[in-house]
């Protein structure tokens, strides 16, 4: 039973390790394979430290209880060189992630080995979440929750706005970001974290609408927290990502307004992260996926397909969008990113530099998966910090930084 067990547990780890460790286009080809792939990656790349212990502790058990096939004992040392490979790209992430703006510190290995050991965290207890607050008509799609430090500050607060993923048609705040959230409020930001409209009930452009109202409503009501609406910037992963990009680059189109044309939507930075930029293969860099993308967007979130609604899915795509005055970005994509394309948001960050007078910088994680700043495993550390410190060299730049 013992030598079932364990012949079961090395080959669920070596699957895990492999996907962790090699991108594959492969998955793409075969219908839902690519989520599931993508899920095993995931936690291969999340739970690396944990797992190779786990393997090492497996392989030692077995090993005094039974007689091993030299194939088991292959795969298990297969599967240890698959997680030793993860954490070492892991790292070089870090490091990568330090020298976006970097402070002289560098990446730390104390916070690297302490997130890959404990990814999931309980919530910081020097930050106050204030819950369900209102900020449109849509019931509780319109609402957004409120980070901020308990000891208050002095000064009002700059103010980052969150927008969650999920394909924009799941997910709601407070499921992501989590790391990042609670790093910011306790360095003296107040986060909001917002709900938005998702399909197939409601459909394109309702989700940018949404993303839009909430940047108002906090232009407008932020000073009641103590924020300061003189600097407001906006981040998200994946869908999120996706919005929170268009709505820096399409804060003045009116169209994307209605009831509140005339409102202040502009905002100071933004931050998307692992997000899909173009729907309509208008860089050509959009290859493995694409069509899917296409199927899905028509399926559940556009009101049609691209040529029933040509303009529609131009105006919703941020690379159609690109302008000179566009916000300064910081734009953050993994390599090995199952759902959303990174060849792509390489390309939207290229043509937007090219085109903006504003400050772009594309940080591209070596083996980074779809998600993986969900929880603290490496490299999120160095991202919450990375995010941090390129927001506060905007504040600096734009001279809202208090010295």
């Amino acid at each position: 039973m013992i030598h079932v067990l364990h012949i079961f547990l090395a080959v669920s780890l070596f699957a895990v390790a492999f996907a962790g460790a090699i991108h594959s286009e492969l998955p793409r080809k075969v219908r839902h394979l690519s989520f599931i792939y993508f899920g095993w990656s995931l936690l291969g790349q999340i739970l690396a430290l944990p797992l190779l212990i786990l393997t090492i502790g497996s392989l030692f058990f077995a090993l005094s209880r039974v007689q091993l096939s030299p194939l088991i004992v292959i795969i298990n040392i297969l599967t240890l060189a698959l997680f030793t490979l993860t954490m070492l790209r892991s790292w070089q992430g870090s490091q990568m992630l330090s020298q976006v703006e970097p402070d002289g510190q560098g990446a730390s290995i104390g916070r690297f080995l302490k997130g890959s050991l404990f990814p999931f965290q309980l919530p910081r207890r020097d930050v106050k979440r204030l819950k369900n607050i209102s900020y449109g008509p849509s019931g509780r799609k319109n609402q957004l929750d409120i980070y901020i430090p308990k000891a208050k500050p002095l000064l009002p607060m700059p103010v980052l706005i969150h927008a969650h993923g999920g394909g924009w048609v799941v997910g709601r705040k407070h499921q992501q970001a989590q790391p990042l959230i609670g790093h910011m409020a306790s360095k003296g930001w107040l986060v909001v974290d917002v709900n938005y409209r998702l399909g197939p009930r409601n459909k394109m452009p309702a989700m940018i609408q949404d993303v839009l109202l909430a940047v108002s409503w906090v232009k407008a009501n932020i000073e009641t927290y103590n924020g300061d609406p003189s600097f407001v910037a906006l981040t998200g992963g994946s869908a999120g990502g996706h919005l929170v990009a268009l709505a820096g680059l399409a804060s003045a189109d009116e169209s994307l307004k209605p009831g509140f044309e005339q409102a202040d939507c502009a905002v100071d930075a933004c931050v998307p992260v692992y997000g899909v930029y173009d729907f309509c293969k208008r860089s050509g860099a959009f290859n493995e996926g694409i069509d899917e993308l296409q199927t899905f967007l028509t399926r559940l979130v556009m009101p049609g397909s691209p040529e029933m609604h040509e303009a529609l899915w131009d105006q919703v795509s941020p690379i159609g969008q690109i302008h000179s005055q566009a916000p300064p970005m910081l734009i953050l994509h993994g390599r090995h990113d199952m759902l959303a394309d990174f060849e792509s948001a390489k390309a939207f960050a290229e043509t937007l530099n090219q085109t903006s007078t504003n400050k772009v910088i594309f940080a591209e994680l070596p083996s980074g998966q779809h998600a993986y700043d969900i929880a603290h495993a490496p490299p999120t550390p160095e991202h919450t910090r990375a995010v941090y410190r390129f927001l506060e060299s905007v504040r600096r730049a734009k001279g809202t930084l208090q010295p």
